[in-house]
């Protein structure tokens, strides 16, 4: 038996002990060729032994030490906090959450916004932030009160997995030492739309919301459109830009804003509110049938179907899905006209469920 072949018969039983008796089958005891014998060290950093002592009739293993972590509770970044969130809930619960983190790999990490509902089932307070990487998993979570004692809710689609202090977060990574890991991850991150917002360490997210705001009944603040929303989309005859606080619709230029939950039905039906309004929709991030996208309807709209724009991957490439609340794909807007026009009869399997278009 070759050196090579020997090594490919004990190195599934190093993975698993720390000394064993080396063995040639069921033929008994191997004695150890004695060139082989002696003190092994390794160098590659990904082996999970530092050395190796070959005798005649056995082989000692040596794990390497791996050193703790070092984050710190205090003064984390909105950036840091949801690469910490991600990379906890992927080691803790796996699932979506695991394959978030991996599509992160070959994506940015974006964090979306979404408004609860009296309906809504989450804990915590304020907004709810949906984390994806290209692939709407639905992965979620809540938060409550601040700093190092700020609780985190955690949750895939509206399925409650559960909930850490930062602080519990900060000692579970610090334990498998993710230092490397966090700090090339919160590099990625994009929250509600900019890579510099502050809406992960606290329920700062109502800022935007709450600035801005114009003498117009109803008016909450601007809306800003998450990042990567922002651009032109081409369907096969049109195109739509969505800036950082609007959307223009074959050179149509609608200011998108956040509406007060108590604007009222006699103010929607005022004619002079309405002339007003013309060019301002009411607008914020919500779910339909397991897409996240981005709510608009008209100012003063009460009934009649309303639009989501959601972000979707077909064949490789970002797609933008128009989809109406009344049900039904309306619309797949693409980067470039090219991919437009190629794709623009296509029915793809994995929007069926949408109907409309999609199940034409």
């Amino acid at each position: 038996m070759s050196l090579v072949a020997l090594f490919l018969v004990i190195v599934p039983v190093l993975a698993t002990t720390q000394k064993v008796e080396a063995a040639w089958g069921n033929l008994g005891v191997y004695n150890m060729p004695s060139k082989m014998r002696g003190t092994w060290v390794s160098r590659d950093k990904k082996s999970v032994y530092n050395k190796i002592r070959i005798t005649k009739n056995t082989i000692t293993l040596t794990h390497k030490h791996k050193a703790k972590g070092t984050l710190s509770a205090n003064d984390i970044s909105p950036q840091e906090n949801v690469a910490l969130i991600t990379v906890y809930a992927a080691n803790k619960y796996r699932g979506a959450w695991q394959s978030t983190l991996q599509n992160a790999e070959h994506s940015s990490l974006n964090v979306s916004l979404i408004k609860r509902d009296d309906s809504s089932n989450y804990r915590g307070q304020g907004y709810i932030y949906e984390v994806n990487a290209g692939k709407d998993l639905q992965t979620r979570y809540t938060l409550q009160g601040n700093g190092s004692s700020q609780k985190i809710f955690l949750y895939q689609d509206e399925r409650y997995l559960g909930a850490a202090t930062v602080e519990q977060i900060m000692r579970f990574l610090n334990e498998i030492n993710c230092d490397a890991e966090i700090s090339h991850l919160q590099k990625k991150v994009t929250i509600g739309g900019s890579s510099s917002s502050n809406a992960s360490a606290t329920d700062d997210s109502k800022n935007d919301a709450q600035t801005n705001k114009s003498d117009i009944p109803g008016d909450a603040g601007i809306f800003t459109v998450p990042a990567n929303y922002r651009g032109v989309w081409y369907s096969n005859d049109s195109k739509m830009e969505l800036t950082a606080h609007s959307m223009i619709v074959n050179g149509d230029k609608t200011q998108l804003h956040h509406q007060a939950s108590n604007f009222s039905e006699k103010q929607r039906q005022s004619r002079d509110i309405q002339d007003k309004t013309m060019h301002i929709a009411a607008t914020n991030m919500t779910n339909i049938n397991g897409f996240s996208g981005i709510f608009i309807a008209g100012w003063c709209q009460f009934a009649g179907e309303k639009t989501v724009y959601a972000l979707h991957q077909e064949k490789g490439q970002p797609v933008l899905l128009e989809i109406g609340t009344a049900g039904g794909l309306h619309d797949v807007m693409w980067r470039s006209p090219q991919l437009a026009r190629k794709y623009a009869h296509t029915k793809f399997a994995d929007l069926r469920k949408l109907g409309g278009i999609a199940a034409e």
